[in-house]
């Protein structure tokens, strides 16, 4: 009897939880989207000041850098389908990403 509660219990929770990966893999994505697009920015201006002779504020290279190692750990969450990780490390990114957008502006 314990074992039909037990199975009651887990397709009751089963759903939830398969909701809670989908809502982390598509701010994942988002995030991915945010941060390369920044990341590609900050790679063209460093070319473009470059070309002048000029260097990149290290600030901002600081940012850059911060992340795209915060999206390399959050990439290895989501492999490792560790989602309090994942959202941690997705916390994490999005506090870089914002950082890296106000030094841009």
């Amino acid at each position: 009897m314990n074992l039909c509660y037990a199975l009651l219990l887990w397709t009751a929770i089963f759903p939830a939880l398969t909701g809670t990966e989908d809502r982390l893999r598509l701010e994942y994505d988002d995030l991915v989207a945010q941060a390369s697009a920044l990341i590609d920015a900050t790679d063209h201006m460093e070319a473009d000041l470059r070309q002048q002779g000029l260097v990149l504020h290290p600030d901002i290279a600081i940012a850059r850098n911060r992340l795209a190692t915060a999206i390399d750990r959050a990439t290895t969450a989501l492999d490792n389908q560790d989602w309090n990780q994942l959202r941690k490390r997705l916390d994490r990114a999005r506090g870089y990403a914002e950082q890296l957008r106000r030094k841009l502006l």
